[in-house]
């Protein structure tokens, strides 16, 4: 089920997620790609340099992810013992800095061209896996077996609670015990068609709280309710179980 038009009370608990929803961004983001995709990725300027591009990477994980190494590490760890997952990599923009930071990085992205692409800019780094995804799912990634999961400009595209829903679930799922997922989502107001997949699912402060808690996170932290740039924090407790529905993601088989 879309999300209603703007106006219009939207759902606070998400439904499961259907094929089409999922076929129907890989088949945008492809084209994106393929239409020019260093723009889609950042979409500051038409023509990228390659070297100005991946330097707002860079930049990026400097600001969002080097800053907040005290949550992502904990008291004595460092970067250099964990892994992460990055949901929706596209070009390995961001994936290249990341490597240099973390014990290992799994990229996943639900577009094929993208991923073809984020795969030849990372050949040189060891320690960097690119994974094409489904569009709502971590799969093949096991259980408890990263540190980090992290999301930057990605959510605010996706079209449905119910495909946030399923990545926060995830999240839980590969995440271990004591683990972070940081991810950004579109916290305002876009006007858009609710079939689209640029203008993304505008979450609100409640619908955090429900994402967190249906999925088994703590909500630890969040900034910039009612903006594009809305942050939020999920903690996996310690000692933690599988996700309340038992780690599955609410995906359907049509």
């Amino acid at each position: 089920m879309w999300p209603k038009a703007e106006g219009t009370v939207e759902p606070l608990v998400p439904g499961p997620v259907d094929r089409a929803t999922m076929q129907r961004m890989r088949e945008d983001w492809n084209r994106r790609a393929n239409e020019n995709a260093s723009h889609y990725v950042q979409n500051e300027r038409v023509d990228w340099a390659d070297r100005d591009f991946f330097r707002t990477g860079e930049i990026n994980v400097a600001k969002l992810v080097m800053t907040d190494m005290p949550r992502i590490c904990g008291p004595v760890k460092s970067p250099l013992d964990l892994s992460m997952v990055e949901i929706g990599c596209g070009l390995g923009r961001m994936t290249r800095m990341l490597a240099r930071v973390f014990a290992g990085v799994t990229a996943i992205d639900i577009s094929d061209e993208m991923v073809a692409r984020a795969r030849e800019n990372t050949a040189d780094l060891p320690n960097v896996t690119v994974l094409l995804g489904d569009g709502a799912t971590l799969q093949p990634l096991a259980a408890d077996s990263h540190d980090f999961v992290f999301s930057f400009i990605v959510f605010q595209h996706i079209p449905s609670l119910a495909v946030i829903g399923s990545y926060c679930l995830e999240a839980y799922r590969v995440l271990r015990p004591g683990g972070l997922f940081k991810f950004q989502v579109m916290g305002c107001a876009s006007g858009r068609d609710p079939r689209d997949t640029w203008s993304g699912f505008l979450v609100s402060p409640s619908q955090a709280g429900m994402l967190a808690g249906n999925a088994g996170f703590v909500l630890e932290h969040s900034e910039g309710p009612g903006t594009q740039y809305y942050w939020l924090w999920f903690r996996k407790p310690l000692g933690a179980a599988d996700a309340r529905n038992g780690g599955a993601s609410a995906v359907d088989s049509k």
